[in-house]
């Protein structure tokens, strides 16, 4: 058990993503090359294979999907709409949860708007076809929500399907979303989508072209809270994984512990950054509220207000990751890479 699956619950486990070995991946494995001919007619039977290797199949192609918030956005913009969503999607004064890209909330069922609060009731009412979460381990319990006797409970009513976002590139995670979203009905070559794919491969040149310019920058990933840090280990999460390989120097956390370092406040300066992106979901500790620690207030990026914003859901289709790097590399154009020196 990872040590954010304590007393702190699940959701401490959904704030940090704590689940999961150290080993690789499950192989990603699909039904089908992503094409419409992948999803079967809707007349017709249906089956999809999905990152633990479990082939999910019906009589027909799934038209009642209920999603985990960030696959369900993954997959809305393909033009595949979930009845249902589960897991964080309005935030407590009523906005919208940044991993809920553009689903309209007013539109779907809310199963639940936290990691520990999914409706039996309301997921059984929805009558539906198919469950789509992401696959945060290399078990096929470590999924987003449904964790514990949850999933076979839900696996009772509907098949499951867990896309990998663990130790895998944000590419190959956009990959699957959109081989899974043709698969259930959506287009992959809409206009919009392939000028998002268009506009996503440009940003990631340009981003690549703003690392190589600024070779040196270290730059430091990480969520805060009020008992301190947390530093993200960059080949666990799909976006900084990517990142690395557009050479951009993301330093890495230590320890044993699969995506994070946890570090007290005292700790802060750990690790020398030019550079720090800190999770701005909602849940997070606001930067503005971390000037209360003064081990914060003296890192050197904090003193140049060399600052950034990340989230450690990233989001998995073209159109919603790319204005995310186009802003990360205004960053990284920007900044100055003599801070630590």
């Amino acid at each position: 058990m990872s040590v954010f699956q304590g007393a702190a619950g699940l959701s401490r486990r959904g704030f940090l993503i704590g689940a999961g070995g150290l080993a690789a991946a499950a192989a990603l494995t699909a039904c089908g090359d992503g094409k419409s001919s992948s999803g079967a007619a809707a007349s017709g039977p249906w089956e999809f294979t999905d990152d633990r290797g479990q082939k999910a199949a019906r009589d027909q192609r799934p038209a009642r999907v209920v999603a985990y918030a960030s696959s369900a956005a993954a997959l809305w913009d393909y033009g595949v709409r979930p009845v249902g969503v589960f897991g964080p999607q309005k935030t407590a004064s009523g906005g919208k949860e940044i991993q809920a890209g553009n689903i309209d909330l007013n539109t779907v069922t809310s199963i639940g708007n936290a990691w520990d609060d999914f409706s039996m009731e309301k997921f059984a009412a929805l009558k539906p076809d198919l469950v789509v979460t992401g696959l945060t381990g290399t078990k096929p319990t470590d999924m987003w929500v449904l964790t514990g006797d949850l999933g076979p409970k839900v696996q009772q009513i509907a098949p499951i399907v867990a896309l990998s976002e663990y130790k895998v590139a944000l590419p190959k995670v956009i990959e699957r979303y959109s081989q899974l979203a043709v698969a259930l009905g959506g287009d992959a070559n809409s206009d919009v989508m392939k000028k998002a794919k268009e506009d996503f491969d440009k940003a990631s040149e340009d981003l690549r072209a703003a690392a190589k310019e600024k070779a040196g920058l270290k730059v430091l990933v990480l969520y805060g809270d009020k008992d301190g840090l947390y530093i993200a280990k960059p080949e666990y999460f799909a976006d900084l994984a990517y990142y690395r390989e557009l050479g951009l120097d993301i330093v890495s956390g230590g320890g044993t512990e699969d995506y994070w370092e946890q570090l007290s406040w005292e700790q802060a300066g750990k690790y020398p950054a030019d550079l720090i992106l800190t999770d701005t979901r909602s849940y997070a500790l606001p930067r503005a509220q971390m000037t209360q620690f003064p081990t914060w207030n003296q890192l050197p990026a904090v003193k140049a207000n060399q600052l950034g914003d990340w989230s450690a859901e990233p989001r998995f289709n073209h159109l919603l990751a790319t204005p995310v790097i186009q802003k990360l590399t205004a960053l990284v154009k920007g900044a100055r890479t003599d801070i630590t020196a």
